[in-house]
């Protein structure tokens, strides 16, 4: 195989992983905005719906 071509095929698999690697964080941060928003969303039902009988919906904790 000539260095040139190679050379391309590495960078095209350099891209590949790249891409994927972009892929997984944008995938990790919208789970993670999710649930931030659906924590949210139980705390703000747990306030409107103190006086029911039924207790609030689970509640997610982010551990850092």
């Amino acid at each position: 195989m000539s260095d040139h071509k190679y050379l391309q095929n590495n960078s095209a698999v350099g891209a590949l992983k790249n891409e994927s690697s972009r892929q997984r964080w944008e995938l990790f941060h919208r789970a993670i905005a999710h649930a931030k928003q659906s924590n949210i969303s139980t705390m703000l039902e747990a306030e409107v719906s103190a006086d029911d009988s039924k207790p609030p919906g689970t509640v997610l904790t982010i551990v850092r």
